[in-house]
């Protein structure tokens, strides 16, 4: 009898210095200025989207936002950086599909591990992709006339971009192909970047790309969308059909998600979220955003957990089907 009581004292103390501790984080965090890590370089779509989040958040916390790039390693870099940091909620990641779902089945030794080294914050942002080409070389406005001439067409006669393997754009482009039941000639690039001007000089004919970077040269009639792979048409391409019109089922996006490394208290884990949640709640902000072509999002942790473990099991069918891997 004595030595339940003890027990149960003992369970009692743990629970209680529990709660004190997760009380104690929450009032007293941020100590100071929070880091947002990013895994590309300047000037990216998810350095834009954490640097324009990052003022309004800091107002909400009472701490500055800063935003680190850290590229590299497919995201790795960054992803291992925050992985590896002290769980309290001063240091996070934006990070990407590829840092999420399909880094740990393209890489046989991944430097983290995204299911073990987080917890997740919330889902940040997603830009559907386009089937855009160069409409000197395709000449052709709808994705049906594309297919039935690529059908018709000698075996790999065709070639597309990616900005580098094993990327969204390179997955997405070997769904299409699978899905389509047509043979292409991939072209990997150092980032979408040295691939655009290549084209739009029609040195290569077409690419998977996601709707920031795409706008401007869609709008210029220097690209031409043919599909885009979200559920419905987009607004600002209202004639533009979805990928699923022809290839049922089809859909991609390049989406983005806010985490901390595992272990950080759920109330440092709340009180970011609510900060993330003030930032796109903001009218300027969010417009800002979606004047860039980024659709922005918030969820739970639970929420995005279970999108990652979809999205993880998705993708790693695709690179598995399509026989990629990189190292």
């Amino acid at each position: 009898m004595q030595f339940q009581r003890r027990r149960l004292l003992k369970t009692s103390l743990i629970a209680l210095l529990a709660t004190s501790s997760a009380l104690h984080a929450q009032s007293t965090f941020p100590t100071g200025p929070v880091t947002i890590v990013v895994p590309y370089g300047v000037g990216g779509g998810v350095d834009f989207f954490a640097r324009t989040v990052a003022v309004k958040m800091g107002e909400k916390l009472g701490q500055p936002v800063v935003v680190e790039n850290k590229p590299g390693a497919g995201t790795a870099i960054a992803a291992s950086d925050v992985a590896r940091a002290k769980p309290d909620g001063q240091r996070l990641l934006i990070g990407d599909v590829s840092t999420f779902a399909t880094n740990p089945t393209l890489y046989k030794k991944l430097i983290y591990d995204p299911a073990r080294d987080f917890t997740p914050v919330s889902m940040t942002g997603r830009m559907p992709y386009l089937l855009v080409v160069n409409p000197t070389v395709h000449p052709y406005t709808t994705l049906d006339d594309f297919l039935t001439a690529a059908r018709k067409a000698p075996p790999n006669s065709i070639s597309y971009a990616s900005a580098g393997p094993g990327g969204p754009g390179h997955l997405t482009s070997e769904m299409f192909v699978r899905a389509a039941g047509i043979q292409m000639v991939h072209v990997p690039y150092k980032g979408s970047g040295p691939a655009l001007p290549d084209l739009i000089s029609g040195h290569i004919g077409m690419m998977f790309m996601d709707y920031g970077p795409a706008r401007v040269h869609i709008a210029s009639g220097k690209l031409r969308a043919l599909a885009v792979a979200s559920t419905k048409p987009i607004p600002e391409l209202p004639n533009v059909k979805t990928m699923a019109s022809t290839l049922p089922g089809f859909e991609s996006w390049f989406w983005m998600g806010m985490v901390a490394p595992k272990g950080t208290p759920a109330p440092v884990v709340d009180k970011l979220r609510e900060a993330y949640d003030a930032a796109i709640s903001d009218p300027a902000t969010r417009q800002k955003l979606i004047e860039a072509g980024v659709e922005p999002l918030k969820s739970s942790s639970a929420e995005m957990d279970a999108f990652v473990r979809s999205e993880a099991s998705r993708w790693g069918k695709v690179i598995k089907d399509s026989n990629i891997q990189l190292d």
